[in-house]
């Protein structure tokens, strides 16, 4: 039998942002598209969320409540 087990991340304290960016923290439901859509009215543009918090996030299909992106404004 093999088994997989992910643990879902710690909270580092501060989040460290620009002033042309701004940050969302993960609630229940939420999926890079979702987000990506109501931010940037597409969801396609999950990519550019993706991209600024690769550290953070191993597989776009898997992010977690309560993780806190980074997100570049609009351009």
């Amino acid at each position: 039998m093999i088994a997989r087990v992910e643990i879902p991340f710690s909270r580092s304290g501060k989040v460290e942002s620009r002033p042309d960016e701004r940050v969302v923290t993960v609630q229940p439901g939420n999926s890079l598209w979702r987000i990506s859509r109501a931010i940037y009215g597409e969801g396609a543009r999950y990519a550019v969320i993706f991209d600024r918090n690769q550290d953070q996030i191993r597989n776009p299909d898997l992010i977690y409540p309560g993780q806190i992106f980074v997100l570049p404004k609009d351009n």
